[in-house]
């Protein structure tokens, strides 16, 4: 069974000039996915009106996840994915604060100044393989805030039965590989299992995906975790132009798996 993964910061919808309004580049944000055609995404920043233009520009998925404050208005941590190829099973959601539970839910003392969140759900693919999917996107603000949410879904993935499910991670983390919040979420899980980064062969100049709408980026801070079990088949970061345009400040990261 192979599997094509796609990690990407589509920046929240807000009165950007020009060619960065999102009324402009919607569609080359659709042209990107739709070139690679991907089973399963994790998106950040993504608005409730921006998710239903996907929809309506890419039918063929499918989303799901709540927004960061529960209000309806706020950015999501999402999941879009092709029903056509996988089955969703269950879906669950935590944030990132002392109080995990609670929607919107906001550790003071950690000094994130929005509310950080975890969105995850389980498929089955065609071929009756189990995966779990979640997609983050960690503070760019507190290092404290970064770490302890590292730390919390390290914690929640322990007490996964992974047994039968394959582990995937995807998101904005706003550190690069070498720091502490990355490297907390590849320490071993259960049984010999853990996620590897799927960008860590690339040569660091490779890895970066935030470009601030420029041809050069500059920082190395979003990626996809895989279950050590799989077979990485090739990752990439594409900083290609859609429609002659830059889809996003960041660029997405794309990865293909081979499920036993």
């Amino acid at each position: 069974m192979k599997l094509t993964a796609m990690s990407f910061n589509i920046r929240y919808d807000k009165p950007d000039p020009d060619e960065r309004n999102w009324r402009v580049r919607r569609e080359a944000v659709a042209a990107l996915i739709a070139h690679y055609s991907p089973d399963i995404i994790g998106t950040q920043e993504a608005r409730a009106n921006q998710l239903l233009d996907l929809h309506r520009l890419l039918p063929e998925y499918q989303s799901l996840g709540s927004d960061r404050s529960g209000t309806g208005l706020d950015e999501h941590c999402g999941i879009l994915y092709q029903p056509s190829r996988l089955k969703c099973l269950e879906i669950y959601e935590f944030w990132l604060s002392e109080t995990p539970d609670i929607i919107g839910s906001i550790t003071e003392a950690w000094g994130n100044p929005y509310p950080r969140m975890v969105t995850g759900a389980k498929f089955r693919t065609l071929e009756g393989q189990t995966l779990q999917f979640y997609n983050t996107h960690l503070d760019y603000y507190s290092d404290k805030a970064k770490d302890l949410g590292a730390t919390g879904i390290q914690e929640h993935f322990c007490q996964l039965d992974l047994t039968k499910d394959y582990l995937f991670l995807t998101g904005d983390f706003n550190v690069n590989s070498q720091q502490l919040p990355r490297q907390i979420l590849t320490q071993p899980l259960q049984s010999e299992i853990k996620l590897k980064d799927a960008l860590a062969d690339l040569e660091l100049a490779e890895q970066m995906s935030f470009n601030n709408y420029t041809d050069n980026p500059y920082l190395a801070i979003d990626t996809i975790y895989y279950d050590s079990r799989l077979q990485l088949d090739w990752a990439k970061v594409d900083r290609s132009r859609w429609l002659n345009l830059i889809p996003s400040d960041h660029y997405p990261v794309i990865a293909a798996f081979t499920l036993p």
